[in-house]
């Protein structure tokens, strides 16, 4: 049963609970009782042996409330109600799927999930013109870094006249969030209903990278409803100015469970279009582009992220590419700024060190390299040994944070934990069960920490998840 719409009780108690070790303060092996007032654990102590409390764990493992530190939660919403096309698809199963899709279904089409990195050669707007110039055909690739669109389609993402059709990062982007704006009532119910289902995931809070400006699009709900999950809401560098306005910084509270996040640049590309910027150049490269996208030189990477320092922002710089990477530790050195790197999915070994020494955060999606594991040997030959150094970040003494980069992958922490601990791309680079939570959460079952905890009865079996004193889901 979700109860996101329960408000903050005085006072609850989780009686028989199991502790996850490693997780609290203490020394927590028994079971215990857990009582919470205003929202916050005033007390831990070995059970009574009678499940009298509002909750009785009856022996069920309980941990702190699960965080996702990647999430695109708007976008993810919509694309629940997308149509889902395959990564692994060729070119003509995806027009194939197209053209089922139409013949049986409503006249308009939003896919996502196709990934074109292994084509022979970038899709174009003549190929689905082909199956219709009527109908727009809006597809999303499965990284966000790239949008195939038919003739009316790029009408309506602003990019009429396109020369192929096959917007690339800044004009993939520009057209996602003017696709969303087209559908904002969609959006805005999907959002909720992802609230839920992130809380039955045990998420408890999300850093928000929406383009669609989160800090704004937050704020406008938290006017009108609770949120069912603590929100970081991040800003775009076209939003800076608007959010320097505000007079806030990064870590102010502009609402009941919402605070404003860092500011988010984006580096380099993706591998999935190879448009990530690596030290070798790709096998199959897009055309001008031999080492991938690099957004910026280092003296303007610097300048943004001074900026961002002298406006009191963390920075969240987004670089998948080795050169990305490096570059990126470089302007955060010469500008003295704060924050982390997103991503993180190749990174030269000289760099590793780096992290910890300018106390930088790792925030890592581990479920990318699921699907990106078939993909690597061919995109990434000469980059494979350094991809995905999960293991080699925290032997360095980085932090390292999970996050799903939701739609990329799917918000769910679970799977995140799983295949970083289980099904990392490199064997060596395996992380252990504790190690993988602990990069899933922020607090901890200690007294005085705040009521955000789960119970599960195994891994990816929730329970009960608690958002600050509120039960937001309850099987």
């Amino acid at each position: 049963m979700l109860m996101a719409e329960f408000r903050l009780v005085e006072s609850f108690r989780i009686t028989r609970a199991r502790p996850v070790p490693g997780l609290g303060t203490g020394p927590y092996s028994e079971p215990l009782d857990i009582t919470v007032v205003g929202g916050v654990i005033t007390a831990i102590e070995p059970t009574a042996g009678v499940g009298d409390g509002d909750f009785d764990a009856d022996g069920a493992n309980l941990m702190p409330g699960l965080w996702d530190n990647h999430v695109h939660f708007s976008l993810a919403s919509l694309i629940g109600q997308c149509t889902r096309l395959s990564h692994k698809a060729a070119q003509a199963e995806i027009l194939a799927a197209v053209e089922d899709h139409l013949r049986h279904r409503p006249p308009r089409l939003i896919g996502y999930g196709f990934r074109s990195a292994t084509w022979p050669a970038p899709p174009a707007a003549a190929d689905l013109d082909a199956i219709t110039a009527a109908i727009p055909v809006a597809l999303i690739s499965r990284d966000l870094h790239s949008v195939w669109c038919n003739t009316p389609a790029l009408e309506q993402a602003g990019a009429s006249g396109h020369p192929t059709g096959f917007l690339v990062e800044e004009e993939a982007f520009s057209a996602i969030r003017i696709l969303m704006s087209r559908y904002l009532d969609l959006v805005e119910h999907a959002v909720q209903a992802t609230e839920q289902e992130a809380a039955s995931r045990g998420i408890v809070g999300i850093v928000d990278y929406s383009s669609d400006w989160a800090v704004e699009a937050w704020q406008r709900r938290a006017a009108s409803r609770s949120l069912g999950l603590r929100v970081e809401a991040a800003t775009y560098p076209d939003k800076l100015d608007d959010l320097i306005a505000m007079s806030v910084k990064t870590g102010d509270q502009l609402a009941e469970n919402l605070k404003v996040g860092p500011l988010k640049i984006i580096a380099d590309g993706s591998m999935g279009s190879r448009t990530a910027h690596c030290i070798m150049p790709y096998p199959n490269p897009l055309p001008g582009y031999p080492n991938g996208m690099p957004k910026y030189t280092r003296p303007e990477l610097t300048a943004v992220l001074r900026r961002a320092r002298e406006a009191g922002l963390k920075a969240a710089v987004h670089a998948i590419g080795d050169a990305a990477c490096h570059d990126a530790l470089d302007a955060f050195e010469i500008s003295r700024a704060r924050g982390s790197i997103e991503h993180v999915q190749c990174v030269a070994p000289v760099d590793l060190p780096r992290f910890a020494q300018l106390k930088l955060t790792a925030s890592i999606q581990p479920a990318h390299q699921l699907e990106d594991a078939g993909v690597v040997d061919r995109v990434w030959p000469d980059a494979k040994g350094r991809a995905y150094p999960m293991l080699d970040l925290l032997r360095a003494r980085a932090r390292v944070v999970f996050g799903s980069d939701a739609p990329v992958a799917p918000l769910d922490p679970w799977k995140a934990i799983e295949a970083a601990c289980h099904r990392p791309y490199r064997p060596d680079q395996a992380l252990t069960p504790l190690a993988g939570l602990r990069a899933s959460s922020r607090t901890s079952l200690s007294i005085g920490q705040p009521a955000d905890m789960v119970l599960t009865a195994g891994p990816g079996m929730v329970l009960l998840t608690m958002l600050g004193g509120r039960v937001t889901f309850c099987r």
